[in-house]
């Protein structure tokens, strides 16, 4: 049968809280190894944005520089797919080293972690305060707006000039195959980060 410590002798009772120092310093030493990996992915995560705006703005100067580049424009919304996938990959693994430190963490730490369970239980309602805020995945999020967003005024200013020209030139039939197969995959690449930007508004 199992002794508490206070039936416990000087030496079990010093073993004891010797375990619990130790146990406390493991779940520091965790805390501190995810906090440092929270901080790592929000660093890339800046990166990959950043890199998002400049690619978008150099494909789209590069394509209005001359009316026959104008089809470049296609190349945005897969470029911003490719990044946006890899921006909320690590906005995932955010949410989940949180949610660790919240659900399982914390607890080994005598509750002593509260940030996370704070920040969670004050910004419980806020996806039904309005619509357009800053926090969340929201249509009108900017972060969001930098991939998606962009993505969209590209496939529809590649659209309107392609209609255009195609008005004016009728160019030949395998430049319109080439044209709508990239337009197709376009669509495609906004579809599949509409829904990942979608799914990741549902995450803790």
């Amino acid at each position: 049968m199992m002794q508490s410590p206070d039936n416990l002798g000087p030496e079990g009772r010093y073993s004891s809280r010797a375990g619990l120092e130790v146990e406390s310093q493991i779940a520091l030493a965790e805390y501190s190894a995810l906090r440092a990996e929270v901080e790592r992915r929000a660093n890339v995560q800046w990166n990959v944005f950043a890199l998002q705006v400049t690619s978008a703005g150099a494909i789209s100067g590069l394509a209005i520089s001359r009316a026959s580049n104008l089809v470049l424009l296609l190349l945005i919304p897969m470029s911003s797919y490719m990044l946006g996938s890899r921006y909320i990959l690590h906005d995932f693994h955010i949410k989940l080293i949180h949610r660790y430190i919240r659900e399982s963490l914390s607890a080994r730490l005598l509750d002593g972690l509260k940030w996370d369970r704070w920040k969670k239980e004050s910004f419980s309602d806020v996806r039904d305060r309005r619509r357009f805020r800053v926090t969340g995945w929201t249509v009108f999020q900017p972060t969001r707006l930098a991939f998606e967003g962009v993505a969209l005024l590209a496939l529809a200013a590649a659209t309107l000039s392609a209609a255009y020209k195609w008005w004016t030139i009728h160019p030949e039939w395998i430049l319109i195959f080439g044209f709508v197969a990239m337009w197709i995959i376009g669509v495609l690449a906004i579809f599949l980060l509409h829904q990942s930007f979608e799914r990741a508004s549902g995450d803790a």
